[in-house]
């Protein structure tokens, strides 16, 4: 277990490292090579898009690195807590997500032998794949974190701070991607400050969604 443990910091590090290095890069890279304020201007404005997805693809990465931890456990499907097993059914048989239920009476007979079987399987293989919803805001970080038993975010601002992750993450992040993503050049201003506020968050997020892995992995929080 030890040495799972150590594999499981080890892999997530490495990955916020990289994570790390690649928003330094991009920190400097308008002024390593000099740009016009033109050119400054329009590497600002898209650079807060590649910021998110350096943040969408470390939580993708880090939960695909805890399931593949997990599933090197080889659980038992009495023994998982029932919030990574309603994860990992509603992955594997999204007719719960439907209503009615199938109305073809041969897709019924199929579901329930599928689902048959998957209650005789053992040990259980949890899906490495984790809905980000291609919007990873603060509903849905403590969505999945929920989903894998994991400690909740809770945005409380430190005493004196107007510092709030809920603020920056939606109402800023989020909203000046999307408004990129969605092709409204002349509706916002990215500024070199709004790419070190950027930078700071994803940071900080990374390290906080790291360590309630890391603890719910001590803790055996994926544990009835």
């Amino acid at each position: 277990m030890t040495n799972q443990i150590t594999l499981l910091e080890q892999e997530i590090m490495s990955d916020i490292e990289e994570r790390r290095e690649l928003m330094s890069r991009l920190r400097l890279l308008y002024v390593r090579y000099g740009f016009s304020q033109r050119d400054e201007e329009l590497f600002l404005y898209h650079s807060i898009p590649i910021i998110y997805s350096i943040w969408e693809g470390f939580i993708q990465t880090a939960f695909k690195i805890y399931v593949q931890e997990l599933n090197k456990l080889e659980l038992t499907i009495d023994k998982v807590c029932d919030s990574i097993i309603i994860y990992h059914i509603e992955y594997t048989f999204p007719q719960f997500k439907q209503y009615p239920s199938p109305n073809n009476f041969q897709d019924k007979v199929k579901f329930f032998n599928k689902l048959g079987m998957f209650y005789k399987t053992n040990p259980l293989i949890i899906t490495e794949n984790v809905s980000t919803e291609s919007n990873v805001g603060f509903k849905v970080l403590n969505r999945i974190l929920s989903n894998f038993n994991l400690d909740k975010i809770l945005d409380y601002p430190e005493p004196g701070s107007a510092y709030s992750l809920t603020e920056e993450l939606d109402k800023f992040l989020l909203k000046i991607r999307n408004k990129v993503a969605h092709g409204e050049p002349g509706s916002i201003v990215v500024k070199r400050e709004d790419l070190e506020r950027a930078i700071k968050l994803v940071d900080k997020l990374m390290d906080l969604v790291f360590e309630r892995i890391k603890t719910g992995f001590i803790e055996k929080s994926y544990l009835k």
